[in-house]
């Protein structure tokens, strides 16, 4: 997979989240020199995030299709 810092290997892992009482199961990606988890990543694909850092909020919404 392509990252911000060149490509890397990720193992993918089988991951459960409830947001809003709904329970999805979703792709976690891990690789060995990514400090992060990349949760949900294909998400972003039908749902707007946006991150407010000085107030720790994160937000995920559903894009009107």
């Amino acid at each position: 997979m392509s990252t911000a810092r060149g490509n890397a290997r990720f193992n993918i892992y089988e991951g459960k989240v409830i947001i809003d009482g709904i329970e999805a199961v979703i792709p976690v990606h891990v690789g060995d020199d990514i400090p992060d988890t990349i949760m949900g990543s294909l998400w972003l694909d039908i749902m707007q995030l946006v991150v407010n850092k000085p107030r720790g909020i994160l937000t995920l919404n559903m894009i009107e299709q």
